[in-house]
């Protein structure tokens, strides 16, 4: 046999041995890239990266700070925490003590008398907003019913509307009139919404009309009243202005919807106040 046989057979079988090399190495990667762990990648939510420069680019419903209620607890009712900025003036002021309620499950839209019950009990009247719905609190159909006159459906009914500044004074005026009490409800309406802080800084909390989660608000359904027409400005919400702060830009509401303290940007917050018509209600 011949050098050149020999070199021409076994050719083949080092290509073939090569080949297989090859294809065992490649396996062998394939094998550890399908097994392998990666390191997971974590993707924080909107509530986890909130801030000032970060509230505008969130959604309205992750607008909310929630502040923890054991911290605003103290021993006085009527009492306000300030800081005072470099001129003297009040930078922030919270009041100490208020505890918010939810109007969830048992009133629907009752988020007008959800807010009143939690001001009477900050003065320790020990109201029951059910009570204040159906045994206080003004009602009329849909339909045909001035809100500025009374509740516009029922608080109960999730299809209803809503009342208001001139129809929770009335109501807090009635309870506290069957209660004995010299304090009275005042509608505040009018008042500019920098000039609520004034309040605030005297321990007095303040109902204010806005809009849920502070949405941007359009009208919409308009119906006949006596005197003219009305048309309803959704989604219309109140809640109870406790706290603000200057030095961050956020103002402390107590808000039915989620039964806490929570927070929104002040000049959002005020846009909306003035879309309702700066209305306001205090009781003293």
């Amino acid at each position: 046999m011949m050098n050149g046989d020999l070199v021409d057979k076994k050719y083949p079988r080092r290509l073939l041995c090569v080949a297989i090399i090859l294809l065992l190495g490649i396996g062998i990667g394939i094998f550890f890239i399908v097994n392998s762990k990666a390191e997971p990648i974590l993707i924080e939510s909107p509530n986890d990266v909130f801030d000032e420069e970060s509230f505008q680019d969130v959604s309205a419903a992750d607008r909310l700070a929630i502040i923890d209620e054991s911290e605003l607890a103290t021993d006085g009712i009527s009492d306000s925490e300030q800081d005072l900025d470099e001129q003297g003036s009040a930078a922030a002021s919270h009041i100490d003590g208020f505890i918010a309620l939810n109007q969830s499950p048992e009133l629907a839209t009752g988020c007008e008398i959800t807010s009143l019950t939690a001001l009477l009990n900050y003065y320790s009247f020990g109201a029951d907003k059910c009570d204040l719905a159906d045994n206080y609190l003004d009602k009329g159909p849909v339909g045909t019913t001035d809100p500025r006159v009374a509740f516009v459906g029922n608080p109960r009914d999730g299809s209803s509307f809503g009342c208001y500044a001139p129809v929770i004074v009335t109501t807090a005026n009635s309870y506290l009139l069957a209660q004995g009490s010299a304090k009275r409800a005042e509608d505040i309406s009018g008042t500019s919404f920098s000039d609520l802080f004034s309040y605030i800084n005297a321990g007095t909390p303040v109902i204010v009309w806005g809009t849920r989660y502070c949405e941007v608000g359009y009208y919409s359904v308009t119906w006949e009243v006596s005197g003219g027409s009305f048309t309803w400005f959704t989604p219309e919400h109140c809640m109870v202005l406790v706290g603000y702060d200057t030095s961050s830009n956020l103002v402390s509401v107590a808000d039915p919807l989620v039964g806490a303290i929570v927070s929104y940007d002040r000049d959002v917050f005020e846009s909306r106040y003035n879309d309702l018509n700066q209305q306001a209600v205090i009781i003293q």
